[in-house]
């Protein structure tokens, strides 16, 4: 008798492994390890924690089946089985229509008929594990204990690739994870001069102006403003056109994206502009969310943004627990379950806290919330501020109304309205604390949207002391590539060495500009650790309908990507 009840035991352990493995190990290690660069929290944040709750899992499990009838046993552990094996098929080979990981959600329509066919594929599944189970009854218990640990052998083989390669790594026990972004001034402005850049993730110029035909005043109060409605971005997603901006350096599209961030970073221009800043006395201060995937590190930004500073982190463990098994379910489960299990990279932000100062705050609506009930302050340390505001601007899901408010569901054309009206309640504040005057604002996006023919993202600029009573529309052909320029011709400084600002150019010239767009395309071979494989160029020399047609006839250039290290 004590012989079958460990027999038992054992087999409903083999087969109630398999589906922890997946769901609990391997699935979290796979998507820390493939997404390290945009993560704030350790291996060892999470991984101790997933082995002790798959261990009580396990042991609870069997024991609870060991002292039931031996036919529930049989059937419990049949439909566990198919369970765990069928989540090692979907996540192996099922997962043919999930979006590219890009910030957005996913688009559900787009998966059509494969909802039920992948539910289909579950069902049939079922039935023939129940039809073998009938038909095989005197092996059955062997098919499934073997099964299943040929299956858990092959997933912990696969973990251990994942956790060798971190735990060995200078990476995971770096002291740069020291290192972090202080919130603790975001909403806190110079005394004398500003200069305040407001990045609107991807905003672009055709949002602007379907926006406008719904909500007519979205640009009261940028009255003192010119927009550019000829602005080029130079690269399409957040990654590389941050960096790109913030340090003038053109990507290198044969270096792995990595390393091309700290070589960015790195570079003599970037030091020499965020040195020219500091002698001139301004603070420069960063607010932006994913670092290590948009900037590659703290340390790259350390003695350029003064928030960037040395402090203790402290994990929210429950939180990352719960948004990694979220996630990774959402891989395992069919596709009529994912929805419900689908978790954003925004999602992310609030794990990690930093001890002793305010985190970052890039959320639209919570931005809004704090301008409205906190207003800004002005600085009793620092009299020149060069500030970037990085907010979520209009990427999905839409969640801001109108009036910069969090609502469950929005539509574009109200998020458009209300990060003009964050931005506007911004200004107020500046008014309010008479700093307006002698601040020079930009108002722009790192990208437009691509999809959509609005590739081109929007550009307003208010100089200091600019008094006008309508706003002015420029359609000069500028580009991101202008910014560091643009900055210091402002600041009445030389900037021959960064290239064009934008009032080096003038309406209707001819501006051989090229927009690159990271893409998938079939032809070429996957990219480990990405979601894409190539880059496309598009080139063009006037404005947005040009480029839209260059568009359409396809790209006049395709780059392969290179891994990320």
């Amino acid at each position: 008798m004590k012989k079958n009840k460990a027999s038992d035991f054992f087999t409903s352990m083999c087969v109630v492994l398999l589906p922890i493995i997946s769901y609990i190990i391997l699935g979290p290690l796979e998507i820390y390890c493939g997404n390290r660069k945009d993560f704030a929290f350790k291996m060892s944040d999470f991984l101790f924690y997933f082995i002790l709750i798959g261990v009580i899992i396990c042991v609870g499990y069997s024991l609870i089946l060991m002292f039931l009838p031996k036919k529930v046993q049989g059937i419990i552990n049949t439909l566990i089985f198919w369970f765990g094996f069928l989540s090692y098929i979907e996540n192996m080979f099922l997962n043919t229509k999930l979006s590219d990981v890009n910030g957005n959600p996913m688009d559900w329509s787009t998966i059509g008929a494969y909802f039920y066919v992948n539910a289909v594929i579950w069902g049939v599944v079922l039935v023939l594990i129940i039809a073998a189970s009938i038909l095989l009854k005197k092996y059955w218990e062997k098919i499934i204990r073997y099964g299943a640990l040929f299956l858990v052998a092959i997933q912990l083989i696969a973990a251990v690739s994942l956790i060798v390669p971190v735990a060995v790594s200078a990476e995971d026990k770096s002291e740069l994870l020291d290192l972090n972004m202080s919130g603790e001034n975001q909403f806190t402005v110079g005394g004398d001069t500003n200069i305040i850049v407001f990045v609107l993730d991807t905003l672009g110029t055709t949002q602007l102006k379907e926006a406008l035909a719904e909500y007519p005043d979205i640009l009261e109060g940028f009255e003192d403003f010119t927009f550019y409605t000829n602005a080029d971005c130079h690269y399409y997603c957040t990654f590389p056109s941050m960096t790109h901006i913030l340090t003038g350096v053109e990507f290198d599209f044969d270096s792995e994206s990595g390393e091309w961030l700290d070589n960015a970073w790195g570079s003599d221009r970037a030091n020499d502009f965020y040195d020219e800043l500091h002698k001139l006395g301004y603070t420069a201060e960063l607010f932006s969310s994913d670092v290590k995937y948009q900037y590659g590190s703290y340390d790259n930004l350390y003695d350029k943004f003064d928030n960037i500073v040395y402090s203790e982190t402290e994990v929210n463990n429950n939180e990352l627990l719960f948004l990694l098994g979220k996630l990774s379910a959402y891989r395992y489960l069919p596709y009529v379950l994912k929805p419900y299990f689908e978790v954003l990279t925004l999602e992310f932000s609030d794990v990690v806290s930093i001890i002793g100062t305010e985190n970052v705050c890039e959320d639209n609506s919570s931005y809004y919330n704090i301008i409205s009930e906190k207003g800004l302050t002005v600085s009793n340390k620092n009299d020149r501020m060069f500030i970037i505001e990085h907010l979520f601007g209009t990427h999905k899901p839409y969640t801001t109304d109108a009036d910069g408010s969090y609502v469950e569901e929005s539509t574009v054309n109200a998020t458009v309205a209300g990060c003009f009206n964050i931005v506007k309640s911004y200004i107020a504040e500046l008014k309010r604390l008479n700093v307006y005057d002698n601040s020079v604002i930009i108002v722009t996006a790192d990208h437009g949207s691509w999809f959509g023919c609005d590739p081109q993202p929007i550009y307003g600029v208010k100089l200091a002391g600019t008094i006008q009573q309508n706003i002015t529309y420029n359609n000069s052909p500028i580009s991101h590539d202008d910014f560091q320029a643009t900055i210091l011709d402002i600041l009445g400084e030389d900037y021959s060495e960064y290239g064009t600002s934008i009032y080096d150019w003038n309406e209707n010239d001819r501006r051989e500009r090229t927009v690159y767009m990271r893409m998938t395309d079939e032809q070429y071979p996957d990219v480990q650790g990405s979601s894409f494989n190539v880059y496309y160029g598009y080139n063009y020399s006037t404005d947005i309908n040009e480029l839209n047609n260059t568009v359409a006839d396809g790209p006049d250039i395709i780059v392969p990507a290179t891994p990320w290290k």
